[in-house]
C-alpha cells in the first residue's frame, strides 16, 4: 500500500508538468496555425526536425531513463556518482561529435528531403540540430533524478522549452517565414535553459557531486550494449512522425503539417494521462522487479493498462465525434483557413483512433524494459515499421488520410503483440481478466459512438459539451454495473 501512496505522489507531480508542458505545446500549435497556417514554412519546420529527432532517439536519447536506471539501480552508492559522471561526460563528447557530423551534412539533407529554400532550411536546421545535443544531455540528467524519484526539476524542463519557443516565436510573428525563424532559436534557448542548465541544478539537489573525472570507456561501452536494440530499431510509437514526414513530404504542400497539427491534438491525453503515468511509475515498477514482488508488479501493471485503455479510449471516441469542432476551435484563425480545418479534421479523425496505443504502449514497452528486455519490443516494432514502410512504397502515390490510416493500423498491431507476449517471470501480464475487462471497456466505447455518430458527430458548441456529458455519464454508469476487476470507482468487499 506504501508503494502505490507513494506512486500516486509521484503521478501527481508529473502529471501536473505534463499538463502544464502540453498545455503550453497546446498553446504553441495554435499561435504556429495562426501564424503560419498550413504552409511550406510549417512543412519547413517539421522536415527540419527530421534528422534531429532521428539523432536524438538513434542515441537512445528518448529512452535514457528506460536505460539507464537499471544499470544505476545495479550499482553501489559509493560507486554510482563517479559511474554516472564518467558516463555523462563520455556520451556528451559523442553526442557533441554526432552533431557536428550532421551538421556538416546539412545541404544534402536538404536536397535529400527536396525542400524549396535550401538556405532557408538551414538557418532552421541549424539551433534545432545543435538544440538535440542539450536535449541528450539534459535526458542523462534527468535519469540521475528519475532513480532518485525526484521529479520538479525534470518537470519544469518542458515547461521552460515550450514557453521559449513561444516567445521567440512571437517575438519574430511578423510574417509565417520569419515566426519559423523564431520557433527555431526558441528550440535551440530552451533545450538550453530548460534541458541543460535546470537539470544540472536539479541533479546537484538530487545528491550528484559533480567534479573532473576522465570518461571511461567500459562505462560507454556497457551503456552503448544494453542501449543498442534501441539504436537498431525505434519503437513505432516514436517512428510514426518520422514516417509522415518523410511520405509526407511527396504529397502536396501542406500535407506534412496537416498531420503535425492533428498529431499534437492527439498526443494531449497521451502526454498529461499515459506518458505521466509511465515516467513516474517507472522507478517503482524497475524496484519491484528488482525486489521479485512480481505479484504485485503484475497487478499495478494490469491497473495501469485497464485504466489507460478505458479513460484514454473515452477521449478517443470524444474527438472522433467531434474533430471538426475541436480543429476549427483550436486552430482556425490568422493564417489557418477553413479549408485547412476540413483537410486538417480529415487527418485528425483518423489519428485520433491512435490514441489508445500510444497510451498502453508507454506502460507496455516499460514492462519489458525493466526486464532488460530491448530486443522484443524494438524487433517486433521495427518489423512493423519496415512493413509499413514496403506497403506504402509498393502502393504507389496515397492521400494523406490513407498514409494516416497505416500508421495509425501499425500502431494498434504492435500494442496488440506487446500485451499478448509481456510476462514477468512465468507470468503473462494479459489473464482472463484483464482481458474481460478490456472486452467490457471496448463494448462501452462502441455503444456510445454508435448512440452519439447518429445525432452529435461535429454538431458544434453544445452537440460537443452534450456528447462529452453523454460520454461521462455513460461510461461511469457502465463501469459501475458492469463491476471491472482493475477499475475501482467505489469501494466493494
Amino acid at each position: 500500500m506504501q508503494n502505490y501512496k507513494k506512486l500516486i505522489g509521484s503521478i501527481s507531480i508529473v502529471t501536473f508538468s505534463y499538463a502544464a508542458s502540453r498545455g503550453l505545446g497546446f498553446f504553441r500549435e495554435v499561435l504556429l496555425a495562426k501564424w503560419v497556417g498550413v504552409t511550406q514554412f510549417a512543412d519547413t519546420l517539421d522536415l527540419a526536425f527530421i534528422i534531429p529527432d532521428f539523432l536524438f532517439y538513434l542515441s537512445a536519447g528518448g529512452y535514457l531513463a528506460i536505460t539507464l536506471i537499471p544499470l544505476m539501480s545495479s550499482k553501489k552508492e559509493e560507486e554510482l556518482n563517479e559511474y554516472f559522471l564518467s558516463l555523462l561526460y563520455g556520451l556528451s563528447i559523442v553526442f557533441v561529435t554526432f552533431a557536428l557530423i550532421i551538421y556538416s551534412f546539412r545541404n544534402k539533407f536538404a536536397g535529400f528531403l527536396g525542400v524549396e529554400s535550401i538556405d532557408y532550411f538551414n538557418e532552421i536546421f541549424t539551433p534545432i540540430i545543435f538544440s538535440q545535443v542539450f536535449f541528450f544531455i539534459g535526458a542523462i540528467l534527468m535519469s540521475y533524478q528519475y532513480l532518485r524519484e525526484k521529479f520538479i526539476y525534470t518537470a519544469f524542463a518542458p515547461v521552460v522549452y515550450n514557453a521559449s519557443i513561444i516567445l521567440f516565436g512571437w517575438i519574430n510573428s511578423s510574417t509565417p517565414e520569419n515566426t519559423v525563424r523564431g520557433f527555431a532559436i526558441g528550440t535551440l534557448i530552451g533545450s538550453v535553459v530548460g534541458h541543460l542548465l535546470l537539470q544540472i541544478i536539479g541533479a546537484s539537489k538530487s545528491g550528484l557531486k559533480f567534479n573532473v573525472t576522465s570518461p571511461k570507456f567500459k562505462y560507454v561501452k556497457e551503456y552503448l550494449f544494453v542501449s543498442f536494440p534501441l539504436v537498431v530499431g525505434q519503437s513505432i510509437a516514436v517512428v510514426d512522425e518520422q514516417l509522415y514526414r518523410i511520405f509526407g513530404s511527396i504529397l502536396s504542400a501542406g500535407s506534412v503539417a496537416s498531420f503535425r497539427y492533428a498529431r499534437r491534438i492527439a498526443l494531449l491525453p497521451v502526454g498529461v494521462i499515459a506518458q505521466a503515468i509511465g515516467v513516474a511509475s517507472y522507478p517503482l515498477l524497475a524496484k519491484l522487479f528488482k525486489n521479485n514482488d512480481l505479484e504485485e508488479l503484475n497487478l499495478l501493471v494490469r491497473k495501469q493498462l485497464v485504466y489507460l485503455f478505458t479513460v484514454n479510449g473515452i477521449i478517443m471516441v470524444f474527438c472522433i465525434l467531434n474533430s471538426k469542432f475541436l480543429i476549427e476551435l483550436i486552430y482556425e484563425r490568422g493564417a489557418f483557413s477553413t479549408q485547412d480545418t476540413l483537410r486538417v479534421s480529415n487527418i485528425f479523425s483518423i489519428i485520433a483512433f491512435a490514441i489508445v496505443p500510444w497510451s498502453i504502449n508507454q506502460i507496455l514497452t516499460r514492462s519489458f524494459y525493466i526486464q532488460k528486455k530491448f530486443w522484443f519490443p524494438v524487433a517486433s516494432g521495427s518489423t512493423i515499421t519496415f512493413t509499413s514502410v514496403l506497403f506504402l512504397i509498393l502502393t504507389g502515390s496515397k492521400t494523406a488520410e490513407q498514409y494516416a490510416i497505416v500508421i495509425t493500423f501499425s500502431l494498434f498491431l504492435y500494442s496488440l503483440i506487446l500485451l499478448y507476449t509481456v510476462k514477468f517471470g512465468e507470468t503473462k501480464v494479459f489473464n482472463k481478466s484483464m482481458g474481460m475487462d478490456l472486452y467490457k471497456s471496448s463494448l462501452v466505447l462502441l455503444f456510445i459512438y454508435l448512440l452519439l455518430s447518429q445525432f452529435l458527430t461535429n454538431a458544434g458548441f453544445m452537440g460537443a459539451l452534450m456528447s462529452l456529458l453523454i460520454i461521462f455519464l455513460i461510461s461511469y454508469a457502465s463501469i459501475h454495473l458492469l463491476k471491472f476487476k482493475y477499475i475501482n470507482i467505489t469501494k466493494r468487499k
